[in-house]
Formats: structure tokens, C-alpha cells, sequence
């Protein structure tokens, strides 16, 4: 479907339209660098576990130039994959660059088709997924030489994480809405009994500072407590997290004269931040209050 056939469609209007304002530039370019940690980490256990070796870099300018050229070409394969599921639903894409608001770099894929919200989601979350899965595929595959697929994972992963902001913005409406996406901004098609969803960026900054508080909490909370469970358990030592990496939140020993513990603020505080992102994505999309107006752009 074309964007002039939506206007002789009486049963279907603007409901809402998601622009990439400064705001949402700078809350996206946040999260993306805090979901470093959250892909980093991940892709780091399942590094471990498929080769049993920390997989660590020797800096050299050759290793350097090898990771920009992966990286490279991961952000130009994302983008390809996303033209993949355009053509896929009868698209014709387009691709292109741009600096939002001077702040973020990023390549874009566009189209004229407009989609339902089921096959523009397929779309949204097609990267992520499909080079996710061939990355670790390779892992298994190549286990010597697994150590280079961890940064363009790590960096493929946090590069969608507006993809996935959209995903879970989306999700909240009715399948049968219309999307019409350019590379600025993203226009919602729906009847008139459609919720509109409020995609608001000081919302996910309220809700990323809730979940920053509940992770961190907790982790103290829980740092507190384990001492003495583990002390009756006898337990001679305890690691919560990746053991001997930047990824140890707490450290337990048992001694003779008693015990010793270990807490490792920054990685705590890094845990707090992958929090009140998971936090601030899973609330993203609340239902807009009913005194806002529907057609006014995030």
C-alpha cells in the first residue's frame, strides 16, 4: 500500500506520528551506549561458553583495523537485512545517511510501502536477530578464531536498540494499524477507537532512573544478605558475576577467623544502568493521557 491510498481509506486516519526529535536523539544515543554493557556482557558469556577462554584482543594497529572494518561492515549488513524484509512485504527500499540534530550519526533504510504493525516490527527487529544468530553460529563454527565476532555483535545489538524502542512502542497497538516510516520519522495509521500509545522520552527517563534504583537496591540488598546464607551453607567462596572480569559484582571468602567480602561499586552501578534500560524499554509505549492530543508529534 502507497501513502495516497491511505487518505481514501475512510476508516483509517493519523492517530499519532513519532518524530526523531532532539530528545528522543539524545535518549536513543544514551541508551545505545549503555546497552554496550548489556550486549557486551552477553556476548561475552556466550564467547566463554562455546571456547572457554576469555577471548581478549592484543591491540595492535592491525587488530584495530580489522575491528573497524567489522564493525563497518556489520552497520552496512544491518541495513541491508532491513531492505531484505522491505522487499520481503512488497517494498521497494531505500538507503541513506544523516546526523540527527548534530548529534547522532546513522544510516537509514526508507520506503514509500506502508506496512501493518506486524510486518514493519519483522522489519524493526530482522538485524538484530538474523546477524545475531549467524554471529553465534560462527562462534560454534570457527571457535579460534570466535574472539572477532564479539565487538560487531556487541555493536550490532546496541546500534538496534532504536529498533527496539520502536518494537516495544508498537507493540501496544492493535495489528491492524498502518505504518508509514521515512528516515525522520514514523506516521501512525489507525480508526478512531485505537489507543495511542505515548512514546514520550521524558517518560523512559523517569522509568530508566526507577529501574536504576530497583537494580542497584538490589544488588546491595542482596550483597548484604548472601554472607550469612552463605556462611551457614558453609560455603568456602562465592562469586556473584563473571568471575575475574569487570563484570564481578560481589566477591565472598571464607576463611579461618571468618569471612571476607568484595563490592564492586562500578560494575553495580553499570548493572543499575542495564536496568533502568531494560526497565525503561518494557514501559516505553504507556498509553498517552487522554488529555493529550493524538496528533501531536513526541
Amino acid at each position: 500500500m502507497k501513502r495516497s491510498e491511505i487518505s481514501e481509506r475512510e476508516d483509517y486516519k493519523e492517530i499519532n506520528k513519532i518524530e526523531l526529535s532532539r530528545e528522543l536523539t539524545v535518549i536513543w544515543a544514551g541508551m545505545g551506549i549503555l546497552s554496550l554493557f548489556v550486549f557486551g556482557c552477553f556476548f561475552k558469556l556466550v564467547h566463554t561458553s562455546i571456547t572457554q577462554n576469555a577471548g581478549d584482543f592484543e591491540g595492535t594497529p592491525i587488530t584495530i583495523l580489522i575491528a573497524i572494518s567489522t564493525i563497518v561492515f556489520t552497520m552496512l549488513f544491518h541495513e541491508f537485512i532491513h531492505g531484505i524484509a522491505v522487499s520481503m512485504y512488497g517494498g521497494k527500499p531505500r538507503y541513506g545517511t544523516g546526523v540527527a540534530h548534530y548529534i547522532l550519526p546513522y544510516l537509514y533504510t526508507t520506503t514509500e510501502t506502508i506496512f501493518r504493525r506486524n510486518q514493519f516490527i519483522v522489519i524493526l527487529i530482522a538485524p538484530l536477530i538474523v546477524i545475531s544468530v549467524l554471529g553465534v553460529i560462527s562462534m560454534i563454527a570457527f571457535p579460534a578464531i570466535a574472539h572477532w565476532f564479539l565487538i560487531p555483535l556487541t555493536m550490532n545489538a546496541a546500534g538496534a536498540i532504536a529498533d527496539l524502542w520502536m518494537t516495544f512502542s508498537l507493540i501496544r497497538y492493535p495489528e491492524h494499524i498502518l505504518l508509514a516510516d521515512d528516515h525522520s520519522g514514523l506516521t501512525i495509521y489507525g480508526k478512531s477507537t485505537d489507543k495511542v500509545v505515548n512514546a514520550s522520552p521524558k517518560g523512559f527517563i523517569s522509568d530508566f532512573f526507577i529501574g536504576f534504583l530497583i537494580g542497584v537496591s538490589s544488588l546491595i540488598v542482596l550483597s548484604a544478605a548472601l554472607p550469612m546464607i552463605l556462611l551457614a551453607l558453609n560455603v568456602d567462596s562465592f562469586v556473584l558475576g563473571i568471575g575475574n572480569s569487570h563484570f564481578t559484582f560481589f566477591e565472598y571468602s571464607k576463611g579461618e577467623e571468618g569471612f571476607g567480602i568484595s563490592l564492586k561499586f562500578l560494575p553495580i552501578l553499570s548493572f543499575g544502568g542495564v536496568m533502568g534500560l531494560i526497565y525503561g524499554l518494557v514501559r516505553s509505549g504507556k498509553p498517552a493521557k487522554p488529555e493529550r492530543s493524538i496528533n501531536r508529534p513526541v
